[in-house]
Protein backbone atom coordinates (compact mmCIF):
# COMPACT_ATOMS: atom_id res chain seq x y z
CA UNK A 1 0.00 0.00 0.00
CA UNK A 2 1.23 3.09 -0.90
CA UNK A 3 0.44 6.55 0.99
CA UNK A 4 0.13 9.51 -0.92
CA UNK A 5 0.44 12.48 1.99
CA UNK A 6 1.74 15.47 -0.23
CA UNK A 7 1.81 16.63 -3.82
CA UNK A 8 4.65 17.39 -5.47
CA UNK A 9 4.89 20.99 -4.68
CA UNK A 10 4.43 19.55 -0.74
CA UNK A 11 0.78 20.76 -0.34
CA UNK A 12 -1.47 18.04 1.34
CA UNK A 13 -3.41 16.25 -1.28
CA UNK A 14 -6.87 15.12 -0.08
CA UNK A 15 -7.31 11.90 1.60
CA UNK A 16 -7.80 8.78 -1.03
CA UNK A 17 -10.68 6.56 -0.20
CA UNK A 18 -7.84 4.20 0.91
CA UNK A 19 -6.47 6.57 3.28
CA UNK A 20 -9.89 7.48 4.64
CA UNK A 21 -10.60 3.66 5.50
CA UNK A 22 -7.37 3.21 6.98
CA UNK A 23 -7.55 6.41 8.87
CA UNK A 24 -11.03 4.91 10.00
CA UNK A 25 -9.56 1.48 10.86
CA UNK A 26 -6.88 3.03 12.97
CA UNK A 27 -9.00 5.07 14.69
CA UNK A 28 -11.33 2.62 15.61
CA UNK A 29 -8.33 0.11 16.85
CA UNK A 30 -7.50 3.22 19.22
CA UNK A 31 -4.81 3.12 22.08
CA UNK A 32 -6.36 0.60 23.94
CA UNK A 33 -6.64 -2.15 21.10
CA UNK A 34 -9.47 -3.99 20.30
CA UNK A 35 -10.63 -7.86 19.80
CA UNK A 36 -10.54 -8.67 15.87
CA UNK A 37 -14.32 -10.08 16.28
CA UNK A 38 -15.06 -5.91 17.63
CA UNK A 39 -13.49 -4.07 14.48
CA UNK A 40 -16.78 -4.34 12.59
CA UNK A 41 -18.71 -3.23 15.24
CA UNK A 42 -16.70 -0.25 16.11
CA UNK A 43 -16.33 0.55 12.47
CA UNK A 44 -20.49 0.63 12.44
CA UNK A 45 -20.66 -2.01 10.48
CA UNK A 46 -22.39 -5.28 10.58
CA UNK A 47 -20.54 -8.13 13.10
CA UNK A 48 -21.22 -10.48 10.21
CA UNK A 49 -18.64 -8.83 8.40
CA UNK A 50 -15.93 -8.93 11.39
CA UNK A 51 -13.64 -11.97 8.63
CA UNK A 52 -13.82 -9.45 5.63
CA UNK A 53 -13.01 -6.59 8.23
CA UNK A 54 -10.22 -8.23 10.02
CA UNK A 55 -8.89 -9.23 6.23
CA UNK A 56 -8.65 -5.88 5.58
CA UNK A 57 -6.63 -5.12 8.60
CA UNK A 58 -3.63 -7.51 6.94
CA UNK A 59 -1.72 -4.74 4.70
CA UNK A 60 -1.49 -2.59 7.74
CA UNK A 61 -0.17 -5.74 9.79
CA UNK A 62 2.36 -5.90 7.00
CA UNK A 63 3.33 -1.99 7.16
CA UNK A 64 4.19 -3.00 10.47
CA UNK A 65 0.97 -0.20 11.73
CA UNK A 66 -1.22 -3.04 13.55
CA UNK A 67 -0.10 -5.98 15.58
CA UNK A 68 -2.35 -8.87 15.96
CA UNK A 69 -2.02 -11.18 19.26
CA UNK A 70 -4.48 -13.37 20.61
CA UNK A 71 -6.89 -11.99 18.29
CA UNK A 72 -6.65 -8.81 19.45
CA UNK A 73 -5.52 -6.03 17.55
CA UNK A 74 -3.15 -3.26 18.45
CA UNK A 75 -1.41 -0.33 16.73
CA UNK A 76 2.46 -0.45 16.92
CA UNK A 77 4.13 2.90 17.51
CA UNK A 78 4.60 3.57 13.67
CA UNK A 79 0.81 3.06 13.32
CA UNK A 80 -0.38 5.55 15.94
CA UNK A 81 2.47 7.81 14.49
CA UNK A 82 1.24 7.82 11.41
CA UNK A 83 -2.28 7.80 12.31
CA UNK A 84 -1.01 10.98 14.69
CA UNK A 85 0.69 12.81 11.70
CA UNK A 86 -1.73 12.54 9.10
CA UNK A 87 -4.52 13.58 11.21
CA UNK A 88 -2.48 16.55 11.90
CA UNK A 89 -2.03 17.35 8.47
CA UNK A 90 -5.55 17.03 7.52
CA UNK A 91 -6.34 19.25 10.20
CA UNK A 92 -4.34 21.76 9.46
CA UNK A 93 -5.48 21.32 5.55
CA UNK A 94 -8.64 22.35 6.41
CA UNK A 95 -8.10 25.62 8.47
Amino acid sequence: MKRRTSGEDGRNLPPSREEIETLCILHAIGLHGCQADDLATLLGLSPGLASAVAESVQPLISLGWVDLNDNHFSLTDAGHQWLKQRRSALLDRAT
